[in-house]
């Protein structure tokens, strides 16, 4: 028989998930008894996994599915539900356990699976792993969920192979091994070239995904910028690459220089930053200028100079200076969204 499905119950999983946020539920048995009565008269609801009841491993999927990821705006919140009810049930915890590294794998690669949060890059992936032992899980390494990955059939080979979007998005989420991952040494540009019709890796397509939503949900871009500013980052990483798709958004993904110098962008645009995070400068909008990839290689090679003093950037080619705006005055620039 098949296991009850937990889109079947989401209205009164959204009534109990409300009751957990809001104290009305506390105890285990409260809560289990609540998700009984959810999933009362639907096939499979009294099945046992490992002695864990059907009813709850449907409820945990319906809360990995409403949580999303990291990036997600309910993530925090439903987090800590997922959080009091893995606590209140070691029967469940002892079930996700048994499978946890292959369950992550199967997050990160984007495969259909019974527990999914969306993984795109390394900080949704450290995050969640900070999350895992909060919720009473054993803990495990990004080393681990990528060895879970390289376990499964086809994945050496396709690697082996040259598949640019296998290799974008591991990648973007295990840039500590770049080295096994794309044992070619081949730039994101080639990746994306020998990737045919697909114009964007996957972290950038769920980047998108994930501003969409919010616009919807009426956020604007500048409240966005400054919610990501606020992300304390695992200790593993420096660069916000959410932040970093922001910013170009923010600047109609068009070249800061192209713009001042009158000339039109052509090709994709890179975030630069003005004071290197390497000479202690911030993650921040502030520092960050959106350039093309000539411009950005003319920067590195010193043809062309970037200065920022308080909140005035200049930019000097030859012997004519620019002034650009302050990023939080850049909302006269138009902003082209990508269809993606």
């Amino acid at each position: 028989m098949k296991p009850v499905h937990w889109r079947d119950c989401i209205p009164c999983f959204d009534t109990l998930t409300e009751k957990i946020k809001i104290g009305v539920l506390i105890t285990g048995s409260d809560i289990q008894t609540a998700i009984q009565r959810c999933t009362a008269g639907h096939a499979g609801s009294d099945d046992l996994v490992l002695g864990v009841p059907s009813s709850s491993i449907a409820y945990l999927e319906y809360l990995f599915y409403q949580a999303g990821g990291p990036y997600s705006p309910d993530f925090e919140w439903i987090a800590i539900i997922i959080q009091i009810f893995f606590r209140s049930n070691p029967d469940l915890q002892h079930l996700i356990n048994l499978n946890a590294a292959d369950a992550l794998a199967n997050m990160v690669l984007n495969k259909r699976g019974r527990l999914k949060f969306l993984i795109s890059d390394q900080v949704e992936l450290w995050i969640i792993l900070e999350w895992w032992e909060r919720f009473g899980l054993i803990p495990v390494s990004s080393r681990q969920v990528l060895d879970a990955i390289l376990n499964k059939p086809t994945i050496k080979d396709r690697i082996e192979n040259g598949d640019p979007l296998l290799i974008l998005r591991l990648l973007d989420v295990f840039p500590e091994y770049a080295d096994e991952i794309n044992p070619c040494g081949s730039d994101r540009e080639t990746l994306l070239s020998h990737a045919g019709t697909i114009t964007k890796p996957p972290s950038e397509r769920r980047y998108h995904h994930v501003f969409i939503t919010a616009q919807k949900a009426g956020r604007d871009i500048h409240s966005l910028i400054q919610e990501e500013e606020r992300r304390i980052l695992p200790m593993q990483t420096k660069r916000n690459r959410y932040l970093a798709y922001l910013v170009k958004n923010l600047h109609g993904n068009c070249c800061q220089i192209c713009s001042v110098m009158g000339e039109e962008t052509t090709g994709p645009v890179e975030v630069h930053h003005i004071i290197p995070l390497s000479e202690q400068g911030k993650d921040l909008a502030e520092n960050m200028l959106t350039l093309c990839v000539p411009h950005h290689q003319a920067v590195h090679a010193g043809t062309i100079i970037v200065k920022k003093e308080d909140e005035t950037v200049t930019i000097q080619s030859n012997d004519t200076t620019w002034t650009l705006p302050s990023w939080n005055r850049a909302d006269r620039y138009v902003q082209k969204m990508e269809q993606v």
